[in-house]
């Protein structure tokens, strides 16, 4: 997210400087302050202008520094830049609510090493505290450090995104990743096509509207159909769309186990748990927003779908 030099930059910004007032400020050279002043740039955080041949910055108006600004005043004794070096502010953005170190290793995508290690520093100075069964949480006073991790990594995926077109909807998030909803193609590598132009891969043609769904991942390359049928449940799980998936969870050797990890992560494990329960009693245990059976039978025919 941020390396400690980027933290402690932008907790030296204040109003506008110039770089090599910030590199005084910060006691490093000029050419490491100008590198990390253009990585802030490019990640929005900050702005310049040209004055003559200096360069003036500024922090830009994104919320997240905003909620840094706030920690950094209200508890000043503390050196935040330090203690949100490494993966400390990745597995911040998780302790939303209190989870065990197993949890948060998983979600952050670290060894549980990693995670004890990040928030040993954290739980000395009061910030972070283990509950009696041994999950990480906030304590109070200090729960905005999570919204700091969140806000700053939502600001990250516009970014991403805004590199790509104007005109989108973020619809589910994570760290690193996001599914977003635009008007337009998207052709960088790591724009993954999903949502329901995706389900003809597996001989389920659908009509898609002129809308179009990418799931942004760094780390995933592949789009399984256990990520879209998740996929098209976050973009609607109405009635249409929860049928739709039943087809496709029918048609496709589904790993449930796997289908279930991915309904927790994109949460919607709940709607998964009805479709499961639907089908595993043929539609004689259903939601409201579930055909009746004889319906998606019918259905099923329609797609060559066997039941």
């Amino acid at each position: 997210m941020l390396t400690e030099g980027e933290v402690r930059a932008l907790t030296a910004l204040h109003g506008e400087q110039t770089v090599s007032a910030l590199a005084t400020s910060l006691d490093r050279s000029l050419s490491y302050t100008s590198e990390l002043v253009e990585r802030l740039e490019t990640a929005g955080l900050v702005e310049t202008r040209r004055q003559g041949k200096t360069k003036r910055i500024r922090l830009s108006d994104a919320k997240a520094l905003e909620l840094l600004t706030d920690l950094t005043q209200q508890y000043s004794h503390i050196d935040w830049p330090e203690l949100l070096s490494g993966a400390a502010l990745r597995v911040c953005y998780y302790l939303d609510t209190p989870r065990t170190a197993t949890e948060l290793a998983r979600r952050a995508d670290v060894h549980r090493s990693t995670v004890h290690r990040a928030l040993a520093p954290l739980q000395h100075r009061g910030i972070v505290y283990q509950t009696d069964d041994g999950a990480y949480a906030l304590n109070d006073g200090f729960e905005q450090l999570s919204v700091f991790a969140r806000e700053l990594a939502h600001h990250v995926h516009r970014q991403t995104v805004e590199e790509q077109t104007d005109t989108y909807t973020i619809l589910w998030e994570s760290l690193g990743e996001f599914l977003v909803q635009t008007t337009i193609e998207i052709a960088d590598e790591h724009f993954i096509p999903t949502g329901p132009d995706q389900f003809q891969r597996y001989g389920l043609p659908l009509l898609a509207r002129d809308r179009r769904y990418y799931l942004y991942s760094e780390a995933t390359s592949e789009l399984s159909p256990e990520i879209l049928c998740c996929h098209m449940l976050v973009v609607d799980s109405g009635a249409r769309t929860q049928s739709y998936c039943l087809l496709l969870l029918s048609h496709v050797d589904i790993d449930r186990d796997e289908l279930r990890a991915q309904a927790t992560k994109y949460g919607v494990d709940d709607v998964v748990d009805n479709l499961y329960t639907y089908l595993d009693t043929s539609g004689a245990q259903r939601t409201s927003r579930l055909p009746e059976w004889e319906d998606f039978q019918e259905l099923a025919e329609e797609y060559e779908v066997t039941l």
